[in-house]
């Protein structure tokens, strides 16, 4: 199978899951009574999201280090990770059910967390074991298992969560619904990953204290890394959570999304490109690290960056037919997080890890969260909620970028000016910039009452305008990549 192959494997699981919890969202925004209802559901899914990278300690990255460099004992690995993961999962729940009912609803300022939080301590081990299993399915050449099993339980679980809410509209019911269908995949998955490495050696079914560690050892520093990075990613709905109301944080948050194609396109890439990597690395071959490193990020900015000025274009008309007019306001924020969109071209990560210079994301991870942090709280209070997604922008620019481009050129052994191919991604956001402005110029031509036409006029004109420009101007990397999609569906 070949990357391009795996990666949309892996890209169409990731627009799944992606889709799936905006159906969700949508779902609650519409069915629950008040805004303050939809906001309780967040602020408790938000706890989870901001310590999760904590919990993880990096081990679902972890496995494409590890698995690479032990071939034929990959049940070995999985088993101590597992064994870490599980550890960690369960003082989280342990928090759950005893001390966060306590603090947590005080800290928000929100009496109705107290019933909702005992929810996360089933739906947090559960999510972080169906993580690490889907990252180990791909790390063990298992891509196709890994798509097709994370796109069907995604499926599963917003059709139950979805269905509960329409019939009950229920903050507790539908959470409780999302942790057990959650819990429920994490047991299959083990299944899978079990059969997956059958053949594998393992010495014991019992896990190593000496491969635990070894683990951990490579892994806590980009866990750690992972936490702050996420905590400063995430630090922007704390504050506008602990300063706002309920119901401005339910208004910011639909909108406090970068476009919903990233993870699918970086991730998915990443996890094809990252074993490949690793054995350039291994092999002192930085050349050829290189090499496949801006492959990558040309593949990737040749999805991204159209698909990026498409919701732009269109991302009051997407709120309010996914939200609601009620939530008219959240194309605010989401515009403003839209400017980070280039920068996400490049995944970063995989070279650091690659490298295996994890302590260099932690120290990255570190001065983020304190940047922003800083930032975001003085731009609250000044402007309110859109001052958030404005601290995250600046702090992304004005040192994420330049502190990866100039650490990971060092990797490789190139000049920073040429790590990147920049020229092709202006190219391609220039060719995606001209499309959209054309199309947002011939849409003002008609008349259009319903946000739903306006969009579907918008993003028609703008589809066929970049299409065309893409097929002209990029027309080699378009037909490769459709012979290779081609040739698998054969």
């Amino acid at each position: 199978m070949s990357r391009i192959q795996k990666t949309a494997y892996l890209s169409a699981s990731q627009v799944i899951t992606t889709l799936s919890t905006l159906a969700v969202a949508v779902a609650l925004s519409r069915v629950l009574e008040t805004k303050a209802e939809y906001g309780t559901y967040q602020q408790t899914l938000l706890v989870y999201t901001f310590i999760a990278p904590l919990l993880a300690l990096g081990l679902p990255a972890a496995t494409f280090y590890f698995i690479p460099r032990n071939r034929g004992k990959e049940k070995s690995v999985l088993i101590n990770g597992l064994a870490a993961l599980i550890t960690s999962a369960s003082l989280f729940a342990l928090f759950c059910v005893t001390l966060g009912p306590i603090f947590i609803p005080n800290w928000f300022g929100n009496s109705h967390l107290l019933s909702t939080i005992p929810w996360l301590a089933l739906y947090g081990p559960a999510t972080l074991i169906l993580i690490f299993i889907s990252s180990a399915l791909v790390a063990v050449g298992r891509p196709k298992t890994s798509a097709i099993f994370t796109a069907i339980f995604r499926l599963f679980m917003a059709c139950a969560v979805v269905l509960s809410a329409i019939i009950y509209a229920s903050v507790n019911i539908s959470l409780g619904v999302q942790a057990i269908v959650c819990f429920v995949g994490a047991i299959l998955g083990i299944g899978f990953i079990w059969q997956a490495t059958s053949k594998s050696k393992s010495p014991s079914l019992l896990p190593s204290l000496s491969g635990v560690s070894t683990q951990l050892k490579y892994a806590v520093p980009l866990g750690l890394g992972a936490m702050m990075e996420g905590m400063a990613l995430a630090i922007d709905k704390v504050i506008v959570s602990l300063f706002c109301s309920t119901e401005e944080y339910a208004v910011f948050v639909n909108g406090a999304m970068e476009v919903p194609l990233i993870a699918a396109i970086t991730v998915a890439a990443g996890a094809v490109m990252l074993p490949e990597i690793v054995t350039a690395f291994s092999n002192n071959d930085r050349s050829k690290a290189l090499e496949l490193w801006k492959l990558m990020v040309k593949r990737v900015a040749l999805f991204l960056l159209p698909a990026g000025f498409l919701f732009y274009l269109v991302s009051e008309e997407l709120m309010v037919v996914l939200y609601s007019e009620t939530f008219k306001e959240s194309a605010d924020p989401f515009r403003i997080y839209m400017l980070m969109l280039p920068a996400r071209v490049a995944y970063f990560g995989m070279l650091f890890q690659g490298a295996g210079k994890t302590h260099l994301v932690l120290l990255r991870a570190v001065i983020t969260l304190f940047l922003n942090t800083m930032i975001t709280y003085f731009l609250v209070r000044k402007f309110g909620m859109s001052g958030a997604a404005w601290g995250t922008v600046a702090v992304v620019w004005f040192f994420v970028v330049p502190y990866c481009v100039i650490q990971c050129s060092k990797f490789v052994e190139s000049r920073w000016n040429t790590f990147l191919p920049y020229r092709y991604i202006l190219a391609v956001g220039t060719v995606s910039a001209v499309a959209a402005l054309g199309a947002w110029y011939l849409s003002g031509l008609f008349e259009i009452r319903t946000a739903l036409s306006a969009g579907i006029l918008k993003g028609s004109i703008y589809t066929c305008g970049v299409s065309a420009l893409m097929a002209v101007f990029f027309r080699e990397d378009c037909l490769h990549i459709y012979k290779q999609l081609k040739s698998r569906l054969r």
